[in-house]
């Protein structure tokens, strides 16, 4: 009995310092120092919009300070591999998106940086719209892709921010579809696609619908289709991919939040929770509906983290039922 009693002591003073330590399983006090957020890609685009809108707002309901940290280069590794390496406990946040926590995970199966870490929720998604310079005799996707077929229209030239990204995954897929041929030029980022796309050096694009609409309003581009699941408000003329008989191609992007493997659950959980409803906050709803992002949290971090596992797995067979090989594979 007295072994007994001193191994139930000692068992007890152990699960006790455990819960005293940040990254313990009973860590009840989490957050107890400072969150800090990776932020895989430069200011300014949505990943780091909401990564901020986010932050804010976690710190106001915390107390406790949450900064933004921008990690961008080597599409979005270095970010993964900061967090990866980050203490398990939840206070190393990843902010990331569906080129580098899906696409970049399926071509990449080596590294194992991003694969290690856990999905905590969704948090936005980016409606898409497929769009047309002006000089391109087409007012509509049918029209495009029938001017292809018959010659009428000669060349038609699509970009994307580089060889592997969803913009010129999505538009593969589409001429794939149809069987006709169309010309990929990567650019060396997203910031390059708008000019070129007004300057005639390509004549279709898929673009966020944040970055197309003021050019649509503008008269300077055609919309075609839209990628979301229902026709956009501010759109409302414009078909979805879907009802053209496009299903699955058109990406709406989704940008989620994950944290270091290892991290206990009751900490991703409480992260969960309070990101949930962070993204209730009718100021952070009226902020991305300016932006046009659709809030998109997650039912439960394991419901993110089968969502992220679909997404992986479909981005896999696009790239290798289409021979696409990223930089350093």
């Amino acid at each position: 009995m007295i072994v007994s009693r001193r191994l139930l002591i000692a068992a007890a003073s152990s699960a006790a310092m455990l819960g005293m330590l940040p990254g313990g399983a009973g860590a009840a006090d989490y957050p107890n120092k400072p969150v800090r957020i990776v932020v895989p890609v430069p200011p300014g685009g949505p990943t780091d919009i909401i990564a901020r809108l986010v932050a804010e707002g976690l710190q106001k309901k915390w107390g406790q300070a949450v900064v933004v940290e921008n990690k961008p280069g080597a599409s979005g590794i270095i970010a993964n591999e900061d967090v990866a390496a980050a203490a398990a406990d939840g206070h190393t946040v990843l902010v990331g998106n569906v080129s580098t926590n899906a696409i970049n995970v399926a071509a990449y199966p080596d590294r194992k940086a991003a694969a290690s870490l856990i999905p905590v929720t969704n948090l936005i998604q980016v409606p898409g719209v497929f769009v047309g310079n002006t000089t391109v005799p087409a007012n509509s996707a049918k029209e495009l892709i029938e001017g292809l077929r018959s010659g009428t229209i000669k060349s038609i030239k699509y970009g994307s921010p580089g060889i592997g990204t969803y913009p010129q995954l999505d538009a593969l897929m589409l001429f794939k579809k149809e069987g006709v041929k169309a010309t990929h030029i990567p650019y060396k980022g997203a910031a390059q696609i708008l000019p070129a796309l007004l300057a005639n050096e390509i004549q279709v694009e898929f673009l966020n619908e944040s970055t197309a609409i003021g050019q649509i309003k503008d008269g300077k581009l055609k919309p075609y289709a839209v990628t979301w699941s229902e026709r956009l408000p501010e759109l409302s003329d414009v078909p979805t991919m879907t009802e053209l008989g496009y299903a699955g191609i058109g990406t709406s992007a989704w940008h989620g939040m994950f944290v270091t493997g290892g991290t206990p659950k009751q900490n991703v959980d409480k992260l969960q929770a309070a990101v949930v409803e962070v993204l209730a906050d009718p100021d952070i709803k009226q902020k991305t509906a300016n932006q046009y992002l659709k809030l998109v949290p997650s039912k439960s971090a394991a419901d993110f983290a089968s969502f992220v596992k679909a997404e992986t797995a479909k981005w896999g067979t696009v790239l290798a039922e289409n021979e696409i090989k990223l930089p350093g594979q």
